[in-house]
């Protein structure tokens, strides 16, 4: 007889359609009870939020055209006014001023009939907050906190309306009843745990050209100290971008130089020519154009600076307003030193690169810097916005640490001389 073969049991096709439903109605049920596990837990991914100012945002290039309205930027969101350049003086002119370190002095200030307006993009971005899920989060979901993608950056505080008084040209400095000044108000807070010697730099003749500030303001560091000059636009919005990146400001005052071009320095020009009432008024509307500054410095000047007669009712107003005043002619030290104001000399002028080829100059002037600082314990230079300069001075404050040196904001320079005089 044969084998008897066994066959192999198949259920029927009705009960493998219906074990397969089955199987997926349950894997439904699993997935639904996780989710809604999760979500009445608080178990789940793991939440960053990320505010919006850490966020960096890229804008399209902007059309440039030519408005006649001065006052567009102020009136009109999103544009920034291009104002005029300095302009050096023609270095082949027999007899050209010189400062105290053998530099020429720039006694003229170009302007065109014409400002460019820049319209900046508006960033595309949801109003609050960026919450970013990470998928794979077995812990119980923390409260969001917000983090940066930038360093933290202490801001400069904005103009303080008890630190300020009304005149007819404007509000100006003052000293508030408390005993607060500007020179306390808005200095750079500035501590040097390692006793390291202390390079401070200022960068003047900002607000002028609208690209060369905002990158004096977005890469210079910090602590580099920034002066804006008078007769630019828009003053009130560079000067709170700068503050608020960290930089200390200052104000430029137009003053007579040995040039010979008075009319170049503009209608609000300190001049010594002028009687002294002519000049204070001129300073209230100086003073009065932005607020937040801690001090004034020149521009040029050398010829009014060295009159004792004309520069001494300046520099007492300067110090009943509680403004410091850094002086880079060398020559106000007459009347310097018998005014009620808290004042210092910048130590070296760094020249003006207008290009990569004149950063040789720049170099062996923050050289000389390190050297002074070195011996002191501290040294300023003052130096005006050109790309070029800007670009050096960025190189050198990123290796000043390795020389055991360290980059300082010039009020914590102007203090440190005024405590021992």
């Amino acid at each position: 007889m044969g084998a008897t073969r066994r066959r192999k049991y198949r259920p029927p096709v009705l009960s493998r359609l219906t074990l397969a439903w089955l199987s997926a109605f349950g894997l439904v049920v699993v997935l639904a009870g996780v989710f809604t596990y999760s979500a009445s837990s608080d178990h789940g991914p793991g939440r960053i939020a990320l505010a919006l100012e850490g966020i960096e945002v890229f804008a399209r290039p902007a059309e440039t055209t030519s408005v006649e309205d001065t006052n567009l930027a102020s009136t009109t969101p999103g544009l920034r006014l291009s104002a005029p350049d300095l302009r050096e003086s023609d270095p082949t002119i027999e007899g050209a001023p010189t400062s105290a370190d053998g530099i020429e002095t720039n006694d003229t200030l170009s302007y065109p009939q014409e400002f460019a307006v820049e319209e900046l993009a508006e960033p595309d971005l949801p109003p609050g907050e960026i919450v970013i899920t990470i998928n794979g989060g077995g812990q119980k979901a923390t409260t969001p906190i917000n983090a940066s993608l930038t360093p933290v950056i202490q801001p400069i505080p904005d103009p303080d309306p008890e630190l300020l008084r009304t005149t007819p040209l404007g509000k100006i400095p003052r000293i508030a009843p408390d005993g607060r000044s500007a020179l306390s108000a808005y200095a750079r807070p500035f501590k040097n745990p390692t006793g390291s010697a202390r390079v401070a730099i200022i960068v003047g003749g900002l607000g002028l050209n609208s690209n060369l500030t905002e990158r004096a303001i977005d890469e210079l560091p910090p602590e580099v100290s920034l002066a804006f000059a008078p007769y630019a636009k828009d003053l009130d919005f560079w000067t709170q971008k700068a503050r608020n990146a960290g930089h200390e400001v200052l104000i430029e005052l137009p003053m007579e130089g040995y040039g010979g071009n008075d009319g170049a320095l503009g209608a609000a020009a300190l001049l010594s020519t002028r009687t002294t009432q002519e000049n204070l008024q001129r300073l209230d509307w100086l003073l009065a154009r932005f607020g937040g500054y801690f001090a004034a410095t020149n521009y040029l000047g050398a010829k009014f600076s060295s009159d004792v007669d004309a520069m001494a009712p300046i520099l007492k107003k300067l110090g009943d307003a509680g403004v410091a005043y850094i002086d880079d002619t060398g020559a106000a030290r007459g009347a310097i030193e018998t005014a009620p104001v808290t004042w210092t000399t910048v130590n070296r002028m760094i020249p003006p690169a207008p290009d990569d080829n004149a950063r040789h100059a720049v170099r062996r002037e923050l050289k000389a810097l390190e050297t002074i600082a070195a011996r002191d314990g501290a040294a300023l230079g003052k130096t005006y916005a050109y790309g070029a300069t800007i670009d050096e001075i960025i190189d050198w404050a990123a290796d000043i640490e390795n020389k055991d040196l360290v980059t300082a904001p010039a009020s914590s320079v102007l203090q440190t001389r005024r405590a021992t005089r």
